[in-house]
């Protein structure tokens, strides 16, 4: 089921205000909400190549962050659905669903576009994962600059718990962490260049 939630709110606006509305579910549980930041493909061990074997540690790390999550109380989980973290975490969580764990996989798009400029092998695992998704949530009805930041600020919104995959880099992660940080929210930090060693 996709939700659109539509915005206009310059920039400024939708990193600074608190519009969001909420989502209208009758699962819908803040408190056992968790959402996923992190880098792109450029930012993490394996590059743009995505390499299976260089990404099984980070995968398994955010794994792990998601069951540590499950044992505290957690069940819904938000992606943004962009390459590299977003898509990887989405897919942990699915995998968990497959073997029998009772959890929601929500889809936060920012826009319909998302995917336009991707080379074909990832919109075709993005549009897989989004199908496989309990729910997407569409944050603006068309591309705009501020249509990533805007999807970022609804996830924290909504979240009491962020997952960051987090190497330490200036950007949009960084921008969210402290989103998170302001709002008060539970952090799990997963360093890429050494998975293991996340902290909350």
């Amino acid at each position: 089921m996709l939700t659109p939630v539509y915005h206009s709110q310059p920039y400024d606006a939708i990193w600074e205000e608190s519009f969001v509305e909420p989502l209208h579910s009758p699962a819908w549980d803040q408190t056992r909400t968790c959402c996923f930041t992190g880098h792109r493909p450029d930012r993490l061990p394996s590059g743009w190549r995505q390499d299976p074997d260089t990404c099984t540690p980070l995968r398994m790390a955010l794994r792990d962050a998601v069951l540590q999550a499950v044992r505290d109380g957690y069940d819904i989980f938000l992606s943004g659905m962009a390459l590299g973290v977003d898509l990887m975490a989405a897919k942990e969580v699915l995998e968990l669903k497959k073997v029998g764990y009772p959890l929601r996989l929500i889809a936060a798009i920012p826009c319909p576009e998302q995917d336009a400029c991707w080379r074909e092998p990832d919109r075709r695992a993005y549009r897989t994962l989004l199908e496989q998704a309990d729910e997407q949530v569409l944050i603006c009805p068309h591309y705009t600059p501020y249509c990533m930041h805007a999807r970022n600020r609804w996830m924290v919104e909504h979240s009491a718990r962020v997952i960051a995959v987090f190497g330490g880099s200036p950007g949009g992660t960084a921008n969210t962490i402290q989103l998170a940080q302001k709002k008060r929210r539970e952090i799990v930090r997963i360093d890429p260049l050494n998975p293991f060693a996340f902290s909350l």
